[in-house]
């Protein structure tokens, strides 16, 4: 993914996504544009900077929530939201590329969905590959689903995952990983953590 200059202007509805999010999650607002390998898929990404750990930056897809992501034939349009230390300068690549999977390849997601190799493509020297999706916890009473004129969106958390912890999950459940990534009280911002099995 790369980059882009973008001469088209968001949907009003995406500019109302972007200021609710920037004004709930943090504070010096850029909007970076990402296309796929055609440059003919594009999706942009918000970057904030924490506004408790200024070493902490929080992205969010904008546009992702145009296309439909499908669930038990209900179309629940999402947003995307990864949160790492400010080190981790490919983030945004992750993030976009969770977005094109959904956008461009009509992947499903919600709670409990795994997108392989997401962090492995960026980052390959971590124990750190998947990307699992989570209800937005850390931000839990910001974010409630905001309704806009013509659609609802439901905000997902990106946390990174090991191939380990990839493994319990399909034996456990997605209740036991989240259980046990809680009870190791795990850096959610650490692209580079250790797995915690």
């Amino acid at each position: 993914m790369s980059i882009q200059t973008d001469n088209t202007s968001p949907s009003a509805d995406n500019i109302k996504l972007g200021k609710f999010v920037a004004g709930a999650l943090g504070f010096e607002p850029h909007v970076y544009s990402y296309s796929d390998e055609t440059e003919e898929h594009k999706l942009r990404v918000l970057s904030l900077i924490d506004p408790i750990d200024q070493n902490i930056k929080i992205y969010c897809t904008i546009g992702v929530s145009d296309y439909p992501n499908i669930i038990n034939t209900t179309n629940i349009p999402i947003k995307l939201l990864l949160a790492t230390y400010k080190e981790y300068d490919k983030a945004t690549n992750i993030l976009s590329t969770c977005g094109f999977y959904i956008s461009k390849d009509g992947f499903e997601c919600r709670p409990g969905t795994v997108f392989m190799r997401m962090v492995e493509l960026y980052y390959k020297d971590t124990e750190m590959k998947h990307i699992y999706f989570t209800e937005p916890f850390l931000w839990q009473d910001k974010l409630e689903q905001l309704a806009l004129e013509n659609k609802k969106v439901a905000f997902l958390f990106c946390i990174p995952i090991s191939d380990k912890e990839l493994q319990y999950k399909q034996e456990n459940g997605d209740d036991a990983l989240e259980s046990l990534l809680q009870e190791h009280e795990i850096d959610f911002y650490d692209i580079n953590r250790k797995s915690v099995l």
